[in-house]
């Protein structure tokens, strides 16, 4: 076999086992549960309740080809109203979550760690 198929092969076994994680956790405070509801355009991956400081993970396979991988959530607990945030967008997120991302969701937004650093930076709700 040649070095340039080898290297195709490689490339190819390389991009199907490539998976991201985003992981949402409630951070609430006031210690309430989270209710949260989570889609892209393709998959919905149905409604779960996320106790204080329980984590849910979203695994998937970003579209190299085409773009666009994106997961959207809803957030919502005790009566109130109900709060979404884009968790993964592949055209924005691509640099900072390019294995995972890792949100952890307060009342005023979520926060997540920018890049390597331990800075938390949280963002309004939209």
């Amino acid at each position: 076999m040649s070095v340039i198929v080898r290297c195709v092969l490689m490339l190819s076994m390389l991009t199907l086992a490539w998976a991201n994680h985003v992981f949402i956790t409630n951070h609430l405070e006031g210690k309430e549960d989270l209710h949260i509801h989570c889609k892209s355009k393709d998959d919905d991956l149905g409604p779960h309740v996320l106790h204080i400081n329980q984590s849910f993970r979203i695994t998937f396979r970003p579209n190299f080809v085409t773009g666009g991988t994106l997961f959207f959530c809803s957030f919502q607990w005790g009566n109130g109203h109900l709060f979404h945030f884009d968790v993964y967008d592949q055209d924005k997120n691509d640099k900072e979550c390019l294995f995972e991302c890792k949100w952890y969701v307060h009342k005023d937004g979520p926060c997540r760690n920018e890049g390597d650093s331990s800075v938390r930076k949280c963002y309004p709700w939209k």
